[in-house]
């Protein structure tokens, strides 16, 4: 029977007597190499030794030149290494940098976002302040104004005497008083009116009007502090109206709006609004305030009345009439404080500052008076010299933004009065 292990053993001692065999015959070949064989081995031998130093020099040299490159290929890589440190450091620099600028912008926007609140906070507060104040329209301060006008003509008229020509009327001490104050208002040469004004029916009217419009204007409506002029100590050198017109002109010179806002925050300073949560000294401040308008208004009246105008009056004394004109200068002294709360600058202008004025019927700044018929007159009126200024011209100047005081708008036109008649 055929066993696996027996065909095993069979191949094992197959190849063991096989390999007995060429190891024999390899043995009898090294003790007897063949003559051939040999001198090929001593030729190489021969060769090997000869070129052993050649082959190592170029070895040697092999090896320095792969040195040298790789120091070239080291010092490149270290170049390299440099440039990109030092491109990270001019990166970091800049990244820094930007750093720094971004820090400067965030505190800077912080800067103006924290301005802007304050502003905000600050237009809010002003325009609570600023409502209390809010500036009448231009047209109401016109209306104003021209009832102001009307109410003076209306008193002097109601008032003037009567029916008898200037001439019949005074005496010589008076007719010198007289003439000294109508020289506000009218071309008054060697003592006398010119032609044709003392003669006009209505002259005493005509000049009553004049010299109380120019009054009114003058003591009230020229100066922000005129309520002033009735307080303090009367003996004194200094008066308190004077002192702070001295400060206000002298400051127009070095700064025009912050003048300005500076006199009309003082004078809303001294009239605090009317309020429930008012305290007691802004009450008490108020009515100080309102108590020196009213006292130089009435105090302005009765000067009025005991100077040379009253030469004009028919009844003089007349309670009735003096109370009107009280009526008449206090309503003049609150509209011109308020006015002159307000960024703008009032400028009124009299015979004094306006000088020679040629008549001009379509002039923006006068009218004629009602007594003048221009109509029926207009070829020869034009172009003639004015003779009486009935009503000042009051100007403004300004806005109340405190801004453009080189432009000019009319509040109050000036009245004009002239001779009719040919010359």
């Amino acid at each position: 029977m055929w066993s696996p292990n027996l065909k095993r053993r069979s191949f094992v001692q197959g190849d063991l007597e096989q390999h007995e065999q060429e190891r024999h015959v390899t043995q009898n070949d090294a003790k007897h190499p063949p003559e051939e064989s040999y001198e090929a081995d001593r030729t190489t031998e021969y060769i090997s030794q000869q070129d052993v130093d050649q082959l190592r020099q170029a070895h040697h040299d092999a090896i320095e030149s792969k040195e040298r490159e790789w120091e070239t290929r080291e010092r490149e890589l270290q170049q390299h290494i440099v440039e990109i440190s030092q491109r990270s450091e001019e990166d970091i620099s800049i990244l820094r940098t930007k750093l720094q600028e971004s820090e400067s912008e965030k505190l800077f926007m912080q800067s103006q976002h924290n301005a802007f609140v304050r502003k905000q906070q600050e237009a809010s507060f002003s325009l609570m302040e600023s409502a209390r104040w809010l500036p009448t329209d231009e047209g109401k301060v016109m209306g104003d104004l021209d009832r102001l006008k009307r109410d003076m003509r209306a008193w002097a008229k109601a008032t003037s005497v009567q029916g008898s020509s200037l001439t019949q009327l005074l005496k010589d001490g008076e007719t010198t008083a007289l003439m000294k104050d109508l020289a506000n208002v009218a071309r008054v040469e060697n003592g006398q009116l010119p032609e044709g004004l003392s003669a006009v029916a209505k002259c005493p009217m005509l000049l009553l009007n004049a010299l109380l419009a120019h009054n009114v204007y003058t003591s009230l409506f020229r100066s922000p502090f005129f309520f002033l002029s009735s307080g303090g100590n009367a003996s004194s050198r200094i008066k308190p109206e004077t002192l702070l017109e001295d400060i206000y002109e002298g400051a127009k010179a070095a700064n025009q709006e912050e003048t300005h806002i500076w006199r009309s925050q003082t004078l809303r300073l001294l009239l605090p609004p009317v309020r429930k949560d008012a305290s007691d000294a802004e009450q008490q401040l108020r009515h100080m305030t309102e108590s020196s308008i009213n006292r130089s208004a009435e105090q302005q009246a009765l000067d009025f009345l005991a100077g040379p105008a009253s030469y004009l009056i028919e009844s003089k004394g007349n309670e009735e009439s003096t109370s009107k004109l009280k009526k008449i200068y206090s309503r003049a002294a609150g509209l011109s404080y308020m006015l002159w709360t307000r960024r703008t600058e009032m400028r009124c202008f009299t015979l004094h500052e306006i000088g020679n004025l040629a008549f001009n019927a379509e002039s923006p700044y006068f009218d004629p008076d009602s007594l003048v018929k221009y109509d029926d007159h207009e070829d020869h009126l034009k172009g003639r010299m004015v003779t009486l200024i009935v009503h000042p011209l009051l100007q403004v100047y300004g806005t109340d933004e405190a801004k453009d005081y080189d432009q000019e708008r009319v509040w109050a036109k000036g009245v004009v009065w002239l001779s009719s008649k040919k010359l």
